[in-house]
C-alpha cells in the first residue's frame, strides 16, 4: 500500500488528525498496522484451549464479576436487509465516495457478520458469540437521524438510522446477551414521548452523538428533554470531543464537555464517551471566545467539581487507540481517585478495526509484555471484545492498573427508576 493512500486511510479513520500535509508532525511507521495487517480475519470466534486457557487470558478475570460485566458501548449495524427498519445513507454504497465507502466496508469488516444469513442477522449472531463470560452483556446503540432546531428531520446530514424498536426487539430475542439505549434527538417534537417509550420497551439509557447528529448539549431546547431524563433518574451517554468516524452535520462545537453543564446542572446522569479524549474546544466558562483548551481538560475539570460526584462519569471505550495512547490514556490511569466514576466500554466494532490499536506501541511504551502483546494479537484475530477487555485489564502505567470498579458497570445501567423493582429481583 502506498505511503500517501495509507495516510489518507488513518484520516479516513479520525487518526489524530493525520492528512497528506501533516507528514512532518508524525512519523509513518508510528501508524502502520501490526504485522502490516489492515483488514480483520473473521476467525471462529470459539478460542483453541491453549489460548482460551493462558494465563494472560485467565488472568485479565481475576476479581471480575462478570455478572457486574456490562460493554456499555455496542454499536448496533446492519444493511437494512431485512425488517429491521436501518436505514444506511447512500454515499456510503457509493465507491466514487472514497471516505464513506472506505469507513463503511472497514466497519463492516471489524464486525466479521457471519455467513450464510443477512448482514443484520450475521451481525447479530456474531456478536452474540462473542460474550466475555456468564452474565456479561452488551448494551446496544440505536441512532436517531439528525433534525434542526425545527424538529425537521435532516436525513441529507444523517450517517445511518438503527430504530429504536430494531434495538428493543434485538435485547427481547436475546435477554441474556443484550441490553439497548435508545437514540432520542432532542430537537424532536415527540422527544418526550418517544422517551417514555423506549423505556417502557426496556432501554437502559440514551445515546447521543452530537457533533454528528446536530444537537447542541447547552441549548434551551434540550431543557424539556433533561427534564424527564432526570425524573426517571435515565443515563445519557454523550460522545465528547470531535467526531471523525460518523459523519453527519459536522458541528464540532458540540462535541464540548463544557456543553453539558445545562444537563448536569439539571441533574441528568451524564457518562461522556471516551472521556471526551479528542480535539479542542472554546473554554466557554470563560465566555463564548474563551481560549481554545482540550476536551480533555475540560472534561477533567468538571470531574473535578464536587457538585458533579455521582452524575458525571466517563467511559472508556477508545482510550486504548493509537490516537490516544500517551498522556490521555496515562491520566485515566493514574487517577485513580476517577475509577469509581469510569466505565469499561469498547466502542465495538471499532476493536476490529485493525489499524487503529498498535499493541507494537503498547509493548514499546511499556504498557504491556512482549508475551502479553502476542498473546492479545492472537486474541483479536478470534474475538475483537475479549482482545478489547484484556487490553485495558493488562495496560499499566508506572504499575497502577485500571481498577477493578471500572469493570463492575452494571449498576449504572440499572438505576433509573422504571426499573429499580425489576433489577431487585433478578
Amino acid at each position: 500500500m502506498q505511503r500517501r493512500y495509507f495516510i489518507g486511510l488513518l484520516g479516513i479513520l479520525g487518526i489524530g488528525g493525520l492528512s497528506v500535509y501533516g507528514l512532518n508532525r508524525f512519523k509513518i511507521s508510528k501508524y502502520w498496522p501490526d504485522n502490516s495487517q489492515f483488514f480483520n480475519a473473521c476467525f471462529d470466534s470459539q478460542l483453541p484451549d491453549e489460548l482460551a486457557n493462558h494465563e494472560v487470558v485467565l488472568s485479565a478475570f481475576n476479581g471480575i464479576d462478570t455478572t457486574q460485566l456490562w460493554d456499555g458501548h455496542v454499536h448496533l449495524l446492519g444493511l437494512g436487509d431485512t425488517e429491521s427498519g436501518i436505514w444506511i445513507n447512500p454515499r456510503y454504497s457509493n465507491p466514487f465516495n472514497i471516505k464513506h465507502y472506505a469507513l463503511f466496508h472497514f466497519y463492516t469488516n471489524a464486525s466479521c457478520p457471519l455467513p450464510g444469513m443477512s448482514v443484520d442477522e450475521g451481525f447479530v449472531a456474531r456478536l452474540n458469540s462473542l460474550r466475555l463470560g456468564r452474565g456479561s452483556r452488551f448494551v446496544l446503540l440505536a441512532f436517531d437521524y439528525s433534525y434542526n432546531e425545527q424538529g425537521e428531520r435532516l436525513p441529507d446530514k444523517t450517517a445511518f438510522h438503527i430504530p429504536n424498536s430494531y434495538a428493543a426487539r434485538i435485547h427481547k430475542q436475546l435477554p441474556d446477551t443484550f441490553e439497548w439505549l435508545a437514540s432520542i434527538h432532542p430537537y424532536r417534537k415527540d422527544c418526550v414521548e418517544a422517551l417514555e417509550k423506549a423505556f417502557i420497551d426496556g432501554a437502559r439509557g440514551v445515546k447521543w452523538l452530537p457533533p454528528a447528529m446536530g444537537m447542541d448539549p447547552a441549548s434551551t431546547l434540550c431543557d424539556r428533554f433533561y427534564k424527564a431524563m432526570a425524573y426517571w433518574d435515565i443515563p445519557l451517554l454523550c460522545h465528547c470531543g470531535d467526531e471523525h468516524a460518523v459523519s453527519g452535520t459536522d458541528t464540532q462545537a458540540y462535541g464540548n464537555p463544557l456543553a453539558l453543564r445545562r444537563a448536569l446542572d439539571q441533574g441528568v446522569k451524564v457518562v461522556m464517551a471516551h472521556c471526551a479524549s479528542s480535539g479542542s474546544n472554546r473554554d466557554t466558562d470563560k465566555g463564548q471566545n474563551g481560549s481554545w483548551t482540550r476536551n480533555f481538560d475540560l472534561f477533567a475539570r468538571l470531574m473535578d467539581e464536587p457538585r458533579y460526584e455521582g452524575l458525571l462519569f466517563g467511559d472508556i471505550s477508545g482510550m486504548t487507540q493509537i490516537n490516544r495512547v500517551g498522556p490521555i490514556l496515562d491520566t485515566v490511569i493514574t487517577r485513580s481517585d476517577w475509577h469509581s466514576r469510569l466505565l469499561y466500554a469498547s466502542d465495538y466494532p471499532l476493536p476490529g478495526v485493525m489499524p487503529l490499536t498498535s499493541l507494537k506501541m503498547f509493548k514499546e511504551k511499556q504498557y504491556i509484555t512482549a508475551e502479553q502483546a502476542k498473546i492479545l494479537a492472537q486474541l483479536r484475530q478470534h474475538n475483537p471484545l475479549l482482545f478489547d477487555f484484556v487490553l485495558k485489564r493488562l495496560v499499566q502505567v508506572q504499575g497502577q492498573h485500571f481498577g477493578t470498579a471500572v469493570f463492575h458497570t452494571r449498576s449504572l445501567w440499572t438505576g433509573a427508576k422504571v426499573f429499580n423493582k425489576l433489577d431487585k429481583k433478578a
